[in-house]
C-alpha cells in the first residue's frame, strides 16, 4: 500500500506549476503548494485592512485521513505577509462543511456585512446529495451556526435541495435590497433569503414552471451596457442542463439569460437574444468583480479586470474525476475596450479563481472536490503573482 507521504510526493508532482505568461514583465510565487495544507480553496473577499477572506472546503480536525461521519471545511484570513488567521478553524462545523464565503450586503438588516457561507448538513458525497443550508458566523464566534435550511422543492433530481451556490446579493438600491439569491444545482431551483431567516423558492427551473429546464447560475440587475435591457432584473444560467444528464467537460459555460418580470408577485421569465457571447465572457469567467481589477502597481494593464477561465475539469458536476486535471486553464484580462486577451495560459484547471489583494493577484485552484469526488488529499493551492518590470 502506497504511504500517505508517497501520495503527498505524486501529488506534487501531478499539480506541478506550468503558468506561463503573455506578457513579460510578471513572476508567479506558491503562496501554499499543493500537496501541503489546503484541500479545496475557495475565494471569499477582501477587507478593509487588506486581508483576503476565503474558505476550505475539505480538511478535518484531525489529518491525515478522512472520517466519514464528520463535517469537514474552515474559513481564513490571509495576511499580505502570508500569514493565515482562523475565522472558523478545521473542526468547528461539526458534521456540516464549509462552501462560498460570502459578507453579507449592507441591506441585510440586523445580519450586515457579517461572514456567511453555503453548505452540506452532512459530510462528504452523501451530504452534496441531501439538503443544504445557509450558515452565519456570529460576530466573534468561531462556531458557524445554521442561518436556515433550504427547503426541497420542484421535481428534478427529486426536489432536493444539493449542490448549494450563491446566485447573488440584491443590490442596496434594487427592490431586491435585503435578499440573498441561492441556487440548488441539484435541483435546478432559485431560492431568495431574506434577513428574518426565512427561505423560499423564488423559480423553480423546469418546462411545467417556467416553459424550459436549465440550471440556474445568477441573478442581477442588467448595467448600462445591456442596452434595452439596462436596470432588468435577469436570470442567467445554462440552459437544458442538469445532473440527471451527462456530465459535458467544456471549457466555456454556454449561457442563457432570461428577463424577470414582476419578481416579486408571480415571476415571469422571458428568454433574451441580446449580445449572448459578450454576456457569457463577462459572466463565465468571474464572480467578485470588485476585486478583480488590477491596482496601480500592476504595470501596463492597471486598472483593468481579470478573470479566470476555468479550463475542461467540470466541478460543477457529481461526476469523479479520474488522474490529475488537465492543464487547460487560463487567466485573461480586459482592456478599456472591454476585449479580453490572454495574460497567462497553462493554468491548472479545476475551479481557479483569482482576486487583488494589494499589489498582488492571488489564485487559487481547487482541483478534484472533497465532497462529490470523494477525493481528501490536500491538492489545493494558492499563488501569487506580481509585476516585477522586468522583461
Amino acid at each position: 500500500m502506497t504511504s500517505y507521504d508517497e501520495q503527498l510526493a505524486q501529488l506534487a508532482e501531478d499539480c506541478e506549476l506550468r503558468l506561463q505568461f503573455t506578457e513579460p514583465g510578471f513572476s508567479v510565487r506558491e503562496i501554499i503548494p499543493p500537496a501541503t495544507t489546503l484541500f479545496d480553496p475557495m475565494l471569499g473577499w477582501i477587507e478593509d485592512d487588506e486581508s483576503l477572506v476565503f474558505c476550505d472546503i475539505g480538511g478535518q480536525a484531525v489529518e491525515p485521513g478522512w472520517d466519514p461521519s464528520e463535517g469537514h471545511g474552515s474559513i481564513w484570513r490571509l495576511h499580505q505577509d502570508d500569514r493565515l488567521e482562523a475565522i472558523v478553524p478545521p473542526g468547528a462545523i461539526g458534521k456540516g462543511m464549509v462552501m462560498f464565503p460570502m459578507k453579507s450586503a449592507a441591506s441585510f438588516g440586523d445580519y450586515a456585512e457579517q461572514v456567511f457561507f453555503l453548505g452540506q448538513l452532512k459530510p462528504g458525497r452523501a451530504g452534496a446529495h441531501a439538503t443544504h443550508a445557509v450558515y452565519w458566523v456570529p460576530p466573534g464566534w468561531d462556531t458557524p451556526e445554521v442561518f436556515c435550511t433550504v427547503p426541497h422543492a420542484g421535481t428534478i433530481g427529486q426536489g432536493v435541495s444539493g449542490a448549494l451556490c450563491p446566485a447573488g446579493w440584491g443590490d442596496d438600491d434594487s427592490p431586491e435590497a435585503g435578499m440573498l439569491f441561492v441556487v440548488s444545482l441539484l435541483n435546478c431551483v432559485l431560492y431568495r433569503v431574506t434577513p428574518d431567516r426565512l427561505i423560499a423558492p423564488w423559480l423553480i427551473c423546469d418546462e411545467a414552471h417556467v416553459g424550459e429546464q436549465f440550471m440556474p447560475s445568477q441573478v442581477f440587475r442588467a448595467g448600462s451596457d445591456w442596452g434595452e435591457h439596462a436596470g432588468q432584473l435577469i436570470v442567467s444560467g445554462r440552459p437544458d442542463t442538469s445532473f440527471e444528464k451527462p456530465a459535458e467537460m467544456s471549457g466555456r459555460l454556454e449561457l442563457g439569460f432570461w428577463r424577470v418580470d414582476d419578481p416579486h408577485g408571480d415571476p415571469v421569465l422571458t428568454r433574451l437574444d441580446g449580445p449572448q457571447d459578450y454576456m457569457a465572457d463577462q459572466l463565465a469567467v468571474t464572480r467578485n468583480v470588485e476585486d478583480t481589477y488590477a491596482p496601480q502597481s500592476f504595470g501596463p494593464f492597471a486598472g483593468q479586470r481579470f478573470a479566470c477561465l476555468p479550463g475542461s475539469a467540470n466541478l460543477a458536476h457529481t461526476t469523479k474525476l479520474e488522474g490529475p486535471t488537465p492543464y487547460d486553464a487560463a487567466i485573461v484580462r480586459f482592456d478599456e475596450d472591454g476585449e479580453m486577451h490572454e495574460f497567462a495560459t497553462s493554468l491548472q484547471s479545476g475551479a481557479p479563481a483569482l482576486v487583488f489583494q494589494g499589489d498582488r493577484m492571488v489564485v487559487s485552484i481547487v482541483r478534484k472536490s472533497y465532497s462529490t469526488g470523494e477525493y481528501h488529499l490536500p491538492d489545493g493551492s494558492l499563488y501569487e503573482i506580481t509585476y516585477t518590470g522586468k522583461g
